[in-house]
């Protein structure tokens, strides 16, 4: 299969970053080379709040990845969360442009999220994941969409941070309007989907995580309205769940 873009100049460029994240090697990946599978953590011991955010589970999505990146590259705004990043679980669907694994596998279906999980990067994901998280943020593309629209897992009691997100950034980047996609309500541009859902963000679900957001930024729209757009949803949502923990208190 044709090598479409480097991953290896993408984790150069992630080591040579300065930015208050500490770089870990998770794991490797074997497929026609060796994939370094890498995390960034920011740690506090004074955090009570656990902050996950993944990118790049599909290769033709690659632009999702690039948001993320640039998320990083801004000052931590929320110091007191921990923080524990992956920004790209399919470094060989990256690289190649290609939705699956090397072994033509989806690496975002929770029902091979387990321990020595056949799918090599559910295996990896599995051992890093922390039990204890409250917020998951995984970023994805819809290549064929001109607006962004989110998933959003809660539990029924809890409000939603979902539809606030996406409304205070409407001027930003516009949500999509429609009443349903690939067949299933969506209301102001966020599907709250039913309680078992096949994606990471279902697989976190089920560890008692708080919040889980699949955010798909669109594929045909301005490179930087969508990150600038797509980087500020993600920063409403941390800004909208820190503001909910201090009116539980």
């Amino acid at each position: 299969m044709k090598t479409v873009r480097s991953y290896d100049k993408l984790v150069n460029e992630i080591i040579n970053l300065t930015i208050p994240y500490k770089i870990e090697l998770a794991g490797y990946l074997s497929y026609d080379k060796v994939y370094p599978f890498i995390s960034l953590k920011s740690i506090s011991k004074m955090a009570s709040k656990t902050i996950i955010i993944t990118s790049g589970h599909h290769g033709e999505e690659f632009y999702a990845v690039n948001v993320l990146l640039k998320w990083l590259k801004q000052p931590i705004l929320i110091p007191d969360f921990n923080y524990l990043v992956f920004p790209v679980c399919n470094p060989f669907g990256y690289e190649k442009h290609y939705r699956n694994n090397g072994y033509r596998q989806e690496t975002n279906n929770d029902r091979h999220f387990k321990i020595g999980s056949d799918v090599p990067e559910l295996a990896i994901l599995f051992e890093e994941f922390p039990r204890t998280a409250d917020v998951i943020i995984d970023i994805h593309g819809d290549v064929s969409k001109k607006e962004v629209y989110m998933y959003e897992h809660k539990s029924s009691i809890l409000p939603s941070i979902a539809l606030k997100a996406i409304a205070e950034n409407e001027a930003l980047i516009p949500y999509l309007k429609s009443k349903t996609i690939y067949g299933s309500p969506l209301t102001n541009g966020v599907m709250i989907p039913p309680k078992y859902d096949i994606g990471v963000e279902g697989f976190l679900e089920k560890l008692g995580i708080q919040y889980s957001f699949a955010l798909e930024l669109p594929g045909k729209m301005d490179g930087q309205i969508r990150s600038a757009g797509g980087i500020a949803i993600i920063n409403s949502i941390l800004r909208l769940y820190k503001e909910q923990t201090k009116e539980v208190k």
